[in-house]
C-alpha cells in the first residue's frame, strides 16, 4: 500500500507541476547549486538545430555556432534566480559560424553539461534577437535564468 502512495505522488508531481510551490530560500538555493555545478571558467555555448533531450550529447544534427567563458563565476543567486555576469562573459567572435540559435548550453570549464536552455519565444525560453554573426561579439544583457514554481 506504501508503494501505491509513492506512486500517486510521484504521478501527482509530474502531471500537475503546479500543485507544487517552492519557497525564495529554496528557489535560491537551486540557483545557487548551478552556479556551484557550473565552476570557475564556465562556458555559455550556442547551438543551432533541434536540441537533444535533457543534457544529452550534442550530436552532428547540431552546430556550434558560439560559444564564450565566464570569469570566476558565471553570476550571483538571489530571490529564486540566477543573474548571470554580463560584464565577466568573454568570447572569440572570430570563432563563430553564422546562424540562428536555437538552444545554449552552460558547461564546465571542461564542458560537461550542467544546463540546457531553449532559446525562442515565449515563456520558459531565453530570448535572443538576431542571428551569430563571424567577428561580431554577442552583447549579453539582463540574461536571468528564474527557477520556477515561485510560492
Amino acid at each position: 500500500m506504501n508503494f501505491i502512495r509513492q506512486a500517486y505522488a510521484l504521478f501527482l508531481f509530474m502531471a500537475f507541476p503546479r500543485l507544487l510551490s517552492l519557497s525564495s530560500t529554496l528557489r535560491t538555493s537551486r540557483a545557487q547549486a548551478t552556479i556551484t555545478a557550473a565552476g570557475a571558467g564556465a562556458k555559455l555555448k550556442l547551438y543551432n538545430g533541434t536540441r537533444p533531450s535533457g543534457t544529452g550529447a550534442v550530436t552532428g544534427g547540431n552546430t556550434l555556432l558560439a560559444s564564450g567563458t565566464f570569469g570566476s563565476t558565471i553570476g550571483t543567486a538571489t530571490a529564486g534566480a540566477l543573474d548571470f555576469d554580463e560584464a565577466g562573459f568573454t568570447q572569440t567572435s572570430s570563432g563563430f559560424t553564422a546562424g540562428t540559435p536555437t538552444f545554449a548550453d552552460i558547461t564546465t570549464s571542461a564542458d560537461v553539461v550542467v544546463a540546457r536552455v531553449d532559446i525562442g519565444s515565449g515563456a520558459g525560453n531565453w530570448q535572443f534577437t538576431g542571428t551569430v554573426v563571424v567577428s561580431q561579439n554577442i552583447t549579453l544583457t539582463t540574461l536571468v535564468f528564474t527557477e520556477g514554481n515561485a510560492a
